[in-house]
């Protein structure tokens, strides 16, 4: 049996994602207002585009992909 660990890299890019998207991380932004705008601009995206990644992840983890 060969376990496929690549789909550990797209499981914690899209949870490093959300983290980013809820604004859990950075927790003290060197500059809060340029975090902001960044967050305005790509949050949303953010928001939608990490779960995918996850799932893309898991689905090529269990070796469906």
């Amino acid at each position: 049996m060969h376990i496929k660990l690549g789909g550990l890299i797209p499981i914690f890019g899209g949870i490093y994602g959300l983290l980013i998207a809820y604004r859990v991380v950075p927790r003290k932004p060197k500059d809060p207002e340029k975090m902001e705008l960044w967050l305005r601009k790509f949050g949303p995206m953010m928001k939608v585009l990490s779960p995918l990644l996850i799932g893309y992840g898991l689905l090529e983890l269990l070796g469906v992909l």
